[in-house]
């Protein structure tokens, strides 16, 4: 039996699996996030196969102590499921944090929080603004500590769709192995794993300063609107994954959360306009670079 174990920002995994080859891709992703020995907080992921040569085929399964068992049929399909059931361990694992359906990055030590259902093309934008030298902390899974406004670490590899292979690559980064996945809800995709964008593996909670709800429309210029805190919380508590484990709270809590942020809405569309757009809100005039 063969076990990794890896400290993701705030989120430790480990696996286990008969079956190295199995999770080569994980284990290269994660490389720099590797631990001699499992942390006690750790969850443990075990990776199985349901015949004797799975490297060639599936199906395969995941099981833990705590989720009921998944199958996995291709082998294409191992790498988004195995992300996909890390992120419902920490829903399980970490209900102190407000836990957002977002993407968040932060600059001069302050965070940009980006909520928004799939296909909003908050991940694009996330991987446009880390060409731009900004500090990497989550893509599609925000964890914010509710009594102090903190966006913490969670730096998973960012899931591209196929539709934004291009435009990532013209951005300078590489998707990892220059392979695509399967992933039922999205079609294929290919991952980018943090480290290739030049960034630190893992960079300190920041507080949230500014949140932006992103929809991204084709051919159009980027535009934002200001929106009020009332109508950012209420937005934001139709992104959040605990919302039964704060109940009555949550509202409370994100409200508390907003109170030191501007809120807008933005209509996105070229990558490179609209990162410019953010950067003009961010970013003191006379101290942006060329992007």
């Amino acid at each position: 039996m063969h076990e990794y174990s890896f400290s993701i920002g705030v989120v430790d995994v480990t696996l286990r699996t008969p079956y190295p080859r199995l999770v080569d891709d994980f284990v290269s992703i994660y490389d720099a996030y590797r631990l001699a020995t499992a942390s006690p907080d750790s969850m443990l992921i075990e990776l199985d196969a349901r015949h004797a040569r799975p490297w060639a085929r599936g199906p395969f399964v995941l099981r833990s102590t705590t989720l009921p068992d998944f199958e996995v049929v291709r082998r294409g399909e191992l790498l988004p499921h195995l992300e996909w059931f890390i992120n419902w361990h920490v829903i399980e694992r970490l209900p102190t944090y407000i836990q957002l359906h977002a993407s968040s990055v932060a600059i001069g030590g302050k965070a940009l929080l980006m909520p928004g259902e799939s296909g909003s093309g908050k991940t694009t934008l996330t991987a446009g603004l880390l060409a731009r030298a900004w500090d990497y902390l989550c893509d599609e899974f925000a964890l914010i500590d509710p009594s102090l406004g903190l966006a913490h670490p969670f730096p998973r590899a960012l899931c591209i769709k196929e539709g934004s292979f291009d435009v990532v690559r013209s951005l300078g980064l590489p998707l990892r192995r220059k392979m695509a996945y399967q992933k039922p809800t999205k079609g294929r995709v290919g991952f980018l794993s943090p480290l290739d964008t030049g960034g630190q593996p893992v960079n300190p909670p920041a507080p949230v300063r500014w949140i932006v709800f992103p929809k991204y429309i084709a051919n159009v210029p980027p535009v934002l609107h200001a929106i009020s805190h009332a109508e950012a919380v209420y937005e934001m508590a139709r992104q959040c994954f605990n919302v039964k484990t704060h109940a009555d709270r949550t509202i409370k809590l994100l409200a508390r959360m907003v109170r030191g942020a501007t809120c807008f809405r933005l209509v996105s569309g070229n990558i490179h306009a609209t990162c410019d757009v953010i950067e003009n809100l961010c970013i003191p005039s006379g101290t942006r670079q060329a992007g």
